[in-house]
């Protein structure tokens, strides 16, 4: 074995298994049917370096490849590979998209992107130019994947790397992973330092839930996504409202809890209203109830009384509902609406109904006939809708398109003055103000 190994030089498992330790990563051993993989993490991404084999059985070929999920809503796409005699031709035929303006680097690579305006941004960064030019061969591009077949979540494309062969050269693979990381981290934060960036942490908010694998973990986005709630509401920018409003919904329900946390922190009124639906809301987040969260958050925020208000009617008591007279009336509904598919839906429907709610009768029809209403809770519902039916259909006062024009006097119904209608000191004399003769 010793050899062996003298004569052919390391195995590629142990290039790729000190390649881990180098680059922090984690080395997974392949089997009859896998192939060995490195993967390691850098800010938001996973860089997975693998092989594959493509061929009919007789003849067949390897590569290596290095690929990076990441979310790309604008839908960036970008390619380099080395010039060669017959991409030199295709340049003076004009099938070279881009020249980034740096003429060394033009003359050496064929650049291809939808947007030169980002792929010049892109290989102006002068670590990017050095690595890639650091490499014998490359092919580096941005693949999308899209279709009814593919795994990847809306908007998220993958960083991709491939090279004919298995590539063993220990210096080789640590610059490829130190490419991906510069890319991804251009592509994707344009180069920023984005720990205290509101605009980053809000599109790194916006990726999609969930995670793709094949055979390994290649992407996944819970981590990130809580990171940038948290980090929205410490940055405490009213901007961060809406994405974080976007998110009490989701699935996810650490993200839930931290984005209640984060517009606690923000305190804008804009964020209130969404906490105050909230208040309705029976189900967990972060091992807590979504209530208990926002109970929480509202009390920080000096809405005791609303807060108090709402639970006691959801308790049976609703008379302190009754006589509250601060804002969020509108929210408050929702969050009643919300508690009809909880354990204090007969409670909410009944609230309801003794605040005159007539805006949430669409709501109510609507969850009386969900499978989720208890019988108890379907009765009140009913109950409170035809009590606000009955307060809908009550008379009153005429608008001002229901008066028509014959039931006003004369002079509100034509334009101008009309002179009959006028005193006689006010109509003025017919020959007043002509000219003398």
């Amino acid at each position: 074995m010793s050899f062996l190994k003298a004569l052919f030089g390391p195995s590629q498992k142990e290039i790729w298994r000190q390649l881990s330790t180098e680059v922090r990563g984690k080395f997974h051993e392949g089997g009859l049917l896998s192939g060995s993989a490195v993967q390691a993490r850098t800010r938001d991404w996973i860089i997975t370096l693998d092989t594959y084999t493509t061929g009919d059985g007789k003849t067949n070929q390897t590569f290596t490849r290095l690929r990076a999920p990441y979310f790309n809503p604008e839908g960036f796409r970008f390619q380099i590979y080395r010039a060669s005699v017959f991409s030199g031709l295709g340049k003076s035929l004009g099938m070279q998209d881009i020249e980034v303006g740096h003429p060394r680097f033009d003359d050496a690579f064929v650049i291809k992107s939808n947007s030169s305006r980002r792929v010049r941004r892109l290989f102006d960064n002068e670590k990017i130019r050095r690595l890639i030019d650091a490499q014998p061969r490359i092919h580096l591009s941005v693949k999308a994947r899209e279709g009814w077949l593919s795994k990847f979540p809306d908007g998220v494309d993958e960083l991709h790397f491939q090279a004919a062969g298995t590539i063993k050269d220990l210096a080789r693979l640590r610059t490829l992973f130190d490419l991906f990381a510069e890319v991804l981290h251009q592509v994707c934060h344009e180069g920023r330092a984005y720990e205290d960036d509101v605009d980053i942490h809000i599109r790194r908010l916006s990726a999609p839930g969930g995670r793709i694998e094949d055979k390994h973990i290649l992407w996944e986005s819970y981590g990130n996504r809580r990171d940038a709630a948290a980090s929205l509401g410490r940055l405490g920018d009213a901007a961060a409202v809406p994405a974080l409003a976007s998110v009490l919904w989701d699935k996810d329900g650490v993200l839930r809890a931290r984005a209640i946390e984060s517009l606690a922190e923000i305190g804008h009124a804009s964020g209130i209203r969404h906490l105050v639906r909230l208040l309705g809301d029976s189900r967990d987040a972060d091992g807590q109830p979504v209530r208990v969260l926002a109970t929480r958050a509202l009390r920080s925020l000096g809405e005791g009384d609303l807060v108090d208000s709402v639970l006691t009617a959801l308790d049976g008591e609703v008379e302190r509902l009754k006589a509250y007279r601060g804002a969020y009336r509108s929210e408050i509904g929702v969050a009643l609406c919300y508690a009809l598919e909880g354990p204090h839906g007969s409670q909410a429907a009944n609230a309801l109904a003794e605040i005159n709610a007539v805006e949430t009768l669409p709501r109510l029809r609507k969850a009386q006939s969900m499978a989720f209403a208890r019988s108890a809770t379907r009765e009140a519902i009913a109950a409170a809708i035809k009590r606000l039916e009955a307060r809908a259909s009550l008379p009153r006062a005429a608008a001002a398109a229901d008066v028509t024009a014959d039931t006003l006097p004369r002079a509100a119904r034509e334009p101008g003055l009309d002179t009959a209608t006028l005193p006689r000191g006010s109509r003025g004399h017919p020959d007043r103000g002509r000219s003398a003769p």
